[in-house]
């Protein structure tokens, strides 16, 4: 014990010695750093806090171990005050309050980093995330109506009952079948011609006031004023005090013969008559030439097609009369079939001549609500899946008898009929992944490629930025 107590004096007593070198210096030294240091109790603690019995056996290595420890903390410490400077040398120990305040404050230091370093991982995250799901572009889609044409046939019968293996097409409609004759008649102008001279000719009156009647013979010669000679083509009688008026023609025919209203002397009567009988004009005389009209080849082709038009615009106004408001009808008129008496024939020298012809007229009639049940049918087949019919008109259906059998009863009837679809409201054409990240020119561009659509709208969010989204669920296309 006594060996013990020494050596905790001997320690004691340079823990002093150091502490007082240290405080010999004038300057305060800045606060160091916090160190925690093994400290060895002295003697008196060690028995105070421990009994007597319960203490270790001195042993010699050992406290050669502790000393060798305690010198290298003490030279540590001292060091590091060195590199801070000569101050530190002379600075105070820190006491227990100042190490325990520098521990908060460095903890607390490393909290705010670590709630910055939070804050601004968070808002890079949501920057992240309204670059993905805050962009949103809206398209509306404007279709444009395509036509779509087509046909379809359907059979006509009486009964139904008369055409049992039939029943089970549902193509077959109940009708009635009915002929009616078309004749039609009409005269044509021979177009041929052949010149055989030249002519003048008009028109005057004959005056007679005299009190006997006066015959003058066909020949007769009339001089005008200035002398140019004309005669009469027919014999006739003029009554005494009146007028007759009679075709004349030019003794000589020349282009001068063509002359205005004038008056004329008749030489071959006694002269003291001439003047009490006479002839006027009242229009100018004609030059023409003298024509031999015959049929041509082209007049007879024309006579024939005007016929057979005309049969059809009779077959027109018959069928108007069938109509009834429930009623669909289909007719057939062959053309082939007509028959054409022509009362001409090619180089005949006639100046017009006449075509008469009969033609048979079939006409089927049937319910016009089943015929157009059968062409919505045939329509919605025709419809693609992303299609709707935006405009059908019954009135644009035409019908065509194809073929008939009177004696059965039966006939096929043909329907050409036509009508325009569109878009419908839940098509899906567009591939939204296709416009990610696009600009409005390349939607554009894009959007031009169908010919379904006619004109669209697009709508961004927010207002400024005109790019697509880079998620194609935050893409939205509707069809108006």
């Amino acid at each position: 014990m006594p060996r013990l107590k020494k050596e905790a004096d001997k320690t004691a007593v340079a823990k002093k010695t150091r502490v007082k070198r240290v405080q010999k210096k004038d300057k305060p030294l800045p606060k160091a750093k916090p160190i925690t240091i093994d400290v060895i109790a002295d003697d008196e603690d060690i028995l105070i806090r421990r009994p007597l019995d319960s203490l270790p056996s001195d042993d010699a290595e050992q406290r050669e171990n502790l000393d060798v420890q305690k010198k290298f903390f003490s030279e540590l410490v001292t060091e590091m005050k060195i590199k801070k400077g000569p101050d530190s040398l002379s600075a105070p120990l820190p006491s227990a309050a100042a190490l325990d305040y520098k521990k908060r404050r460095k903890s607390l230091n490393l909290y705010r980093r670590i709630a910055l370093q939070f804050v601004a991982l968070t808002c890079f995250f949501l920057l992240v995330v309204a670059y993905f799901f805050l962009p949103s572009l809206k398209i509306s889609l404007h279709p444009s109506a395509e036509a779509v044409i087509d046909s379809t046939s359907f059979n006509i019968v009486e009964t139904l009952d008369s055409q049992a293996p039939a029943v089970a097409n549902s193509r077959n409609l109940v009708g009635r079948i009915q002929s009616l004759t078309l004749s039609a008649e009409k005269v044509y102008e021979a177009s041929g011609e052949e010149i055989l001279g030249e002519e003048v000719v008009g028109e005057v009156t004959l005056h007679n006031e005299y009190n006997k009647d006066q015959p003058l013979v066909a020949t007769t010669r009339l001089l005008s004023a200035d002398n140019k000679l004309f005669r009469l083509k027919e014999a006739v009688n003029i009554p005494a005090g009146g007028s007759v008026k009679a075709e004349v023609y030019a003794d000589k025919a020349s282009a001068e013969m063509a002359i205005s209203p004038t008056r004329f002397t008749i030489p071959g009567l006694w002269l003291g008559l001439q003047d009490k009988i006479y002839a006027t004009s009242e229009n100018t005389f004609e030059y023409r030439h003298q024509v031999k009209k015959y049929i041509k080849q082209r007049d007879l082709d024309q006579a024939i097609n005007d016929i057979k038009t005309t049969l059809a615009a009779k077959a027109e106004q018959s069928i108007a009369n069938f109509y009834n408001n429930g009623d669909a009808l289909a007719y057939s008129l062959d053309d082939n079939a007509a028959k054409i008496d022509l009362g001409g024939k090619l180089g005949e020298e006639v100046s017009e001549f006449k075509v008469a012809a009969t033609n048979n007229l079939t006409i089927a009639s049937f319910s016009r609500d089943q015929a157009e049940s059968l062409i919505k049918a045939k329509l919605a087949f025709l419809l693609p899946d992303d299609k709707k019919l935006s405009s059908f008109d019954s009135k644009d259906i035409v019908y065509r008898l194809d073929n008939f059998d009177f004696e059965k009863g039966t006939a096929t009837v043909s329907a050409n009929f036509k009508g325009l679809m569109s878009l419908r409201t839940d098509a899906n054409i567009i591939d939204k992944k296709q416009l990610v990240n696009l600009n409005q020119a390349q939607i554009a561009e894009y959007l031009h490629t169908f010919p379904e659509i006619k004109s669209y709208e697009l709508k961004f969010y927010p207002g400024f930025i005109k790019r697509a989204p880079s998620l194609a669920d935050r893409i939205k296309v509707s069809v108006d």
